[in-house]
């Protein structure tokens, strides 16, 4: 699963593509496990086993970012000495691209706790973007050619266009999903379509997302996951659709199991846009199933 974006057309658009992803990316040594652990695996262990869209979640201190998830910490190791810094999950990244150049990694980054999420992102772009480095930043969705061996920034955070320092444009902040709504439990609104706003005024891309994350397991698969796997998304571009889900007594791990329970009796068809399916705990059999759909 290390190079499967080799087999898929340089010519496809990234959000033709059904790509497996893990929601709160670094949580494998973290603070409150029980309710803020949602990986077993590290960065670079998830994207060996196939996922390619990460979700980093960060908190600004001095100069720097630390990965957590909201309030919790997350560390290096089990031993918990050392908190986990942006810099060491970016250092992973590339070293997979440099020994995987034909793929492609989508890294979410989203403000979760302490300062504003314009902080933040002013330190990311002053302290971890570098020309040394391959990302894509463009509010455009890219082919696939365009992006093997880079990141391409899944923008959550919010910019400061007034910043005296830097002038922020659709060409340097990333995918601009500063407006990601909070969807939880709102299944009376049903699913959430919206346009990506471009900071130039142009009209965006149509997107849509999924991802009732306060539901019991079977609402989840019935109401959130189940429609998405039985009504290909192909009339929207980016297709975000979240598999996790938590509740006070279902942990994530314990939801995980129930879905992906359900997951492995369902067949999924080939070439049917399922979007990009975001997972809690994945395993490489559950990344294989969802990469083998592009073929």
């Amino acid at each position: 699963m290390t190079d499967w974006m080799s087999k898929i057309p340089s010519d496809y658009l990234i959000s033709e593509i059904n790509i497996p992803g893990t929601h709160d990316s670094c949580t494998q040594y973290v603070d409150f496990p029980y309710i803020s652990r949602c990986q077993s695996m590290s960065v670079y262990e998830q994207l060996h086993i196939g996922a390619r869209f990460v979700d980093i979640r960060v908190e600004k201190v001095g100069d720097s970012l630390r990965v957590v998830h909201g309030m919790a910490k997350c560390y290096k190791d089990a031993r918990k000495k050392e908190l986990l810094d942006l810099n060491q999950v970016l250092d992973d990244c590339f070293l997979f691209l440099q020994n995987h150049p034909t793929e492609t990694i989508i890294m979410s980054l989203k403000r979760d706790h302490g300062g504003s999420s314009e902080d933040a992102f002013d330190t990311f772009y002053e302290s971890y973007l570098s020309q040394d480095d391959p990302w894509y930043l463009e509010n455009r969705v890219p082919t696939l050619g365009e992006v093997r061996g880079k990141i391409v920034l899944f923008n959550r955070c919010a910019v400061n266009s007034e910043n005296p320092r830097h002038t922020y444009t659709d060409y340097n902040t990333g995918l601009n999903f500063s407006g990601f709504p909070d969807q939880s439990k709102s299944t009376d609104k049903g699913f959430i379509t919206a346009q990506i706003p471009r900071r130039d005024g142009q009209r965006g891309y149509k997107y849509f997302q999924q991802d009732m994350y306060k539901l019991k397991a079977r609402q989840k698969w019935e109401n959130g996951i189940l429609p998405t796997l039985e009504n290909p998304l192909t009339e929207y571009g980016i297709a975000i659709n979240f598999f996790s889900a938590t509740r006070l007594n279902c942990n994530p791990k314990r939801m995980a199991k129930k879905i992906y329970k359900r997951l492995e009796k369902t067949k999924l068809q080939p070439m049917r846009k399922y979007g990009w399916i975001v997972l809690d705990f994945p395993t490489e059999k559950i990344c294989r199933k969802i990469i083998l759909t592009n073929f």
